[in-house]
């Protein structure tokens, strides 16, 4: 019998984390982090390669580790 398992990738770890922070929208982080929104929204659907640099200013907004988001 085999085992179902969810693959949860970056992005959604990040807006996991983004919810969790009670921030309820892409626009806030982005404001929040001086990163594009744009961007934000490339990152959470998987379109665009997380970087340490936007790693650690996200993390800093949402609490936890930059490592968390870096596949």
């Amino acid at each position: 019998m085999s085992e179902k398992r969810q693959m949860i990738y970056g992005g959604q770890k990040m807006r996991n984390a983004r919810l969790k922070a009670a921030i309820g929208t892409q626009k806030e982080l982005a404001e929040r982090t001086g990163i594009p929104a744009n961007i934000i929204s490339d990152l959470e659907r998987g379109k665009r390669q997380m970087s340490p640099s936007w790693a650690k200013r996200i993390a800093e907004a949402v609490g936890g580790s930059w490592t968390d988001f870096i596949e």
